[in-house]
């Protein structure tokens, strides 16, 4: 082979390694971006969730001691109903707490993905079910007027806090999906020379 063979073939694989190595360094780092992208938007789920709870908590706290009758009840739902909220929001802050963007692996970052946005999806269901499950308690309190207004002030305490789950959750649904399913078709699709993988996302 002579000389000018050798010294393009040695440019090809040159330039070849190089395209490599870069394509290898920019799908770390958006990869990294997107398991950040992930973490920090749960850690956001769980402040505003854990926020609303305790000016929940504390609004109702104040005000089930200075009204009477159903206005009463639907304080004292309040509370209860986000005492819970604020468990759920602190065992999320906890489990977020240690994950690091930097240690997932591409099927680990799409697995968590994919597996936040149905629960996001199946939160959603339920949240429907606690409006309606309201809606049946105030209907009910129509047929007991001695539990009239506990009835009542429960019903209309769980259709408020499950209207506003149901919106928090389909809105973060949809962020998730818009904004974070575009990073893991980039990433499915990176592979070397262009050669990517698909698979179906909700």
């Amino acid at each position: 082979m002579n000389s000018i063979g050798q010294y393009l073939i040695t440019i090809g694989a040159f330039l070849l390694g190089n395209i490599a190595t870069a394509q290898r360094v920019t799908s770390a780092n958006t990869l990294y971006d997107f398991s950040h992208q992930r973490i920090r938007h749960q850690k956001t789920l769980g402040l505003t969730l854990g926020g609303y709870a305790l000016a929940n908590i504390a609004a109702g706290s104040i005000m089930a001691g200075q009204t009477t009758g159903e206005a009463r009840y639907f304080h004292r739902m309040n509370i209860y109903w986000n005492l819970v909220n604020l468990g759920i929001a602190g065992a999320g802050l906890l489990g977020s707490r240690n994950v690091k963007p930097g240690d997932e692996t591409l099927a680990q970052a799409v697995r968590r993905h994919e597996t936040m946005k149905q629960v996001l999806l199946v939160n959603a269901g339920l949240d429907v079910a606690y409006v309606l499950g309201g809606a049946y308690l105030q209907e009910r309190g129509q047929s007991r007027p001695d539990k009239r207004e506990q009835l009542e002030g429960y019903g209309k305490s769980i259709m408020l806090q499950g209207g506003f789950l149901l919106a928090f959750d389909l809105v973060n649904y949809f962020i998730f999906k818009n904004r974070g399913d575009k990073q893991e078709i980039k990433l499915l699709s990176a592979g070397p020379m262009g050669v990517g993988l698909a698979m179906p996302i909700r």
